[in-house]
């Protein structure tokens, strides 16, 4: 599982005294923790995933912030390649389109058959493709179907 990934990668570098990849794993950690505290039981992967993605925005906003201290910048992008090591392999527009087809089973354009594509769509992308890109995709997809 992810979370003992985590871990035992969190381990090895307290031992090794490296503080970036220690404090990066940190975060994510808490994260988890508190979820796992919330109530929620024991996270599945897709959470740790969805913990790993929250802590890579931190750190880039961070890196943005101090853009013009290259000291604290650089460590933020460091932390943010350690915890990308830990994300699924991304995939391309193709991919995505081609599961859009797959999850395509209706046989109109309207916004229904749109959110229905995309409620299926999001939890075998999580993780490994922008979100924000997704719903551009559909309608794409939806006009050039029924055009």
């Amino acid at each position: 599982m992810l979370k003992e990934d985590l871990r035992k990668e969190f381990n090895e570098a307290r031992k090794n005294g490296d503080n970036i990849t220690k404090s990066a794993i940190e975060g994510v950690l808490a994260a988890i923790l508190l979820k796992e505290k919330s109530g929620s039981g024991e996270v599945g992967d897709s959470d740790v995933i969805s913990c790993i993605e929250k802590e890579i925005k931190v750190q880039s906003e961070i890196a943005e912030i101090y853009s013009a201290d290259k000291t604290k910048a650089g460590d933020a992008i460091k932390k943010t390649e350690v915890l990308k090591k830990f994300m699924p392999q991304a995939l391309s527009e193709s991919e995505v389109m081609e599961m859009i087809k797959k999850l395509d089973v209706y046989n109109d354009p309207s916004p229904k058959t749109k959110g229905m594509i995309i409620k299926s769509l999001m939890p075998e992308i999580s993780g490994r493709f922008d979100k924000s890109k997704v719903n551009p995709l559909v309608e794409q997809y939806l006009k050039d179907k029924f055009s």
